[in-house]
């Protein structure tokens, strides 16, 4: 699962750096379609996946926060952009950069737990196999 999400992340961090570029090119049909209902998709699709896994995993398998930690924070600055940077395309590109980038990032923390705790772990889901 922290697979999926980790490719869902890049997925929304490539979609809000190409939206910019490609947006004037698209007719305006296109771009309602592919406008806010679907960054609120990759955002809300990055909350479960996240939630799910990493949540699964700190129970489970490490209890270890800093993946809950760094995800939080993403998908805060990730919210937070969305709120306060609307119209600043700079500022909100770099935000949602940033805050992919820890979400990304907390992912990968937590495949690299849950293969150090792979053999003292007692949960007998396949979901810790390397």
């Amino acid at each position: 699962m922290d697979r999926v999400a980790t490719g869902c992340s890049a997925a929304c961090a490539v979609h809000c750096a190409i939206m910019p570029i490609l947006i004037p090119l698209l007719p305006v049909a296109f771009g309602r379609l592919l406008g806010p209902a679907l960054e609120w998709g990759f955002t809300l699709t990055s909350v479960a996946l996240g939630v799910t896994s990493l949540g699964h995993s700190y129970r489970t398998v490490h209890r270890d926060g800093r993946p809950l930690a760094g995800f939080a924070v993403g998908i805060s600055i990730l919210l937070a952009s969305k709120q306060f940077a609307e119209g600043l395309p700079a500022i909100e590109l770099s935000a949602v950069a940033a805050g992919a980038s820890l979400i990304m990032a907390s992912h990968v923390l937590n495949l690299r737990l849950r293969r150090l705790a792979h053999a003292a772990t007692e949960c007998e889901c396949p979901c810790h196999d390397a």
